[in-house]
């Protein structure tokens, strides 16, 4: 019998590692990049970093000469999860890196077979960020089929330096085919804990978010749903993402209250000086165009459905929104990131494909 000239194989199937370094003399390179079937890792074009001079104020801690920041596909075979698939991926950044991960369509998570209903898929991140890396996690929403199970879970321990931002969102199901929140069972998880370093490596919880869908009849947790086709958790930490956590929080104390400012008002007399505006009160052509900006995207959220709220927890920002469909959560998200800058600027392209 013929001996294969390669060596065995020791990863587990659904297995991936993923470990960046920094080679000298500011250069980001995969250390350990491993993946096995169902699981694909593709590293993809990278974000050429702008000029030092360029880049944001809360970005002093990045070497001047760190050129881009690597790209990372997570794919499936077959674009999605058939229970009892299951993917666990280890994340490890050193010192000064960063990575954006995307993905290049829905996670489809596809029925329990007939002959094992209760089959369930899962998918664990276990993630580590030393000083002063950054990491985005951006994909497409996870797209749950009727009858499907599945169980998600993300770890992620970060230096007090680090810099996290993740967003997972999750729709109804097949649209076209009527489904809607038909899912048997779908549980989100996602925890931030802060390492002081130490040799004690002592942890402190940050945060700890669940999403729980499940109903023992799919009409009932349609009902719950309230007419919303998508909801998701955007969650942001360390200062990479500190100007980025400020303008969501701050658009949210601008919303339209019951007494309040309606930015609809056209009236001249009302102000245009929110906490937005900037910092030259004497620039009343980027007063107006912010403002515009902003009565637009309310139309947009109104005409979309879209309801959304933000919050500071324990040094975390975390921000709560559906939509009536995916696409009116896409042009939602995508209005507040591209209007901040972050995302395109600190991380590329890549981590806006998503909400494109």
């Amino acid at each position: 019998m013929a001996t294969s000239p390669f060596a065995r194989s020791t990863s587990n199937p659904g297995q991936g590692t993923i470990h960046l370094t920094l080679l000298p003399p500011a250069t980001p390179a995969y250390s350990i990049l491993n993946y096995a079937y169902p699981l694909k890792l593709l590293p993809s074009t990278p974000h050429i970093l702008p000029p030092p001079e360029a880049r944001s104020s809360e970005d002093s801690s990045t070497p001047a000469h760190l050129t881009h920041v690597p790209l990372l596909f997570l794919l499936s075979y077959g674009g999605g999860l058939l229970p009892p698939d299951s993917l666990s991926i280890t994340l490890t950044l050193d010192a000064l890196t960063r990575l954006t991960i995307t993905t290049q369509g829905f996670t489809k998570i596809f029925p329990s077979p007939q002959i094992s209903p209760l089959a369930t898929a899962t998918q664990t991140l276990q993630a580590s960020l030393s000083r002063h890396s950054g990491l985005l996690i951006a994909p497409d929403p996870t797209q749950p089929f009727d009858n499907s199970r599945y169980i998600q879970k993300q770890v992620f321990e970060i230096a007090d330096s680090a810099s996290l931002g993740v967003l997972d969102w999750v729709s109804e199901g097949r649209r076209a085919r009527g489904e809607k929140w038909g899912c048997k069972e779908c549980r989100l998880r996602c925890e931030v804990w802060r390492v002081d370093g130490s040799e004690q490596s002592k942890r402190t919880l940050l945060l700890r978010d669940n999403i729980l869908l499940s109903s023992p009849e799919p009409h009932i947790l349609a009902r719950r749903m309230d007419n919303l086709g998508l909801f998701g958790t955007l969650i942001l930490v360390g200062p990479l993402f500190t100007a980025l956590g400020n303008f969501f929080v701050q658009e949210f104390d601008l919303l339209p209250r019951i007494g309040g400012r309606d930015w609809g008002d056209k009236s001249p007399t009302t102000s245009l000086t929110g906490s937005l505006a900037p910092a030259n009160a004497g620039k009343e052509e980027e007063h107006r165009r912010i403002s515009q900006w902003r009565r637009e995207r309310l139309k947009e959220e109104k005409a979309d459905g879209v309801l959304w709220t933000a919050a500071r927890v324990r040094g975390c920002v975390v921000v709560k929104f559906g939509a009536r469909e995916v696409e009116g959560g896409r042009r939602w998200l995508g209005a507040m990131w591209k209007e901040e800058g972050t995302v395109g600027r600190d991380f590329g392209e890549g981590g806006l494909m998503c909400v494109r």
